[in-house]
């Protein structure tokens, strides 16, 4: 393949890598959020039961709200869930294209190096080549 041809495979890898690495940020910040979110929902809860514990008085408007708060705490986790689950295989799959990327970026180099190793090599052919043609004598003529 021609250097010209590698170079602007490897700027395309490069590119590429980038992105990957942008992506992976996104769901690691994704991750930490629904981390977030699971702490607030548990810290509600355990406030929640505590209230419950304590055996005071507590108003029938209050005891609805909980019950609609419990049920919609078990949705919102359950959707914690399926968002996890989705970003860390998200976040699986953008760390194997990243390593298969770097990977290529890795065999391009590689590739650019023997293509420059051969390119120089012809070049000191095509020099030695153009030098004249010199017979050598073994001693002085007459």
């Amino acid at each position: 393949m021609k250097t010209r041809t590698l170079e602007r495979l490897d700027l395309i890898a490069a590119r590429t890598e980038t992105e990957l690495l942008e992506t992976i940020r996104r769901h690691n910040e994704t991750l930490r959020q629904i981390d977030y979110q699971r702490g607030v929902l548990a810290a509600y809860r355990a406030r929640l039961a505590e209230t419950w514990r304590n055996g005071g008085v507590v108003r029938a408007s209050e005891a609805r709200r909980a019950t609609q708060f419990v049920s919609a705490s078990e949705t919102a986790e359950t959707q914690v869930d399926t968002a996890e689950r989705q970003a860390k295989a998200a976040l699986e799959q953008a760390l194997e294209r990243l390593a298969q990327t770097q990977e290529r970026r890795r065999n391009l180099d590689e590739a650019q190096r023997k293509a420059a190793a051969a390119a120089e090599r012809a070049a000191e052919t095509r020099l030695e080549r153009a030098q004249p043609w010199r017979p050598h004598h073994s001693g002085p003529t007459k």
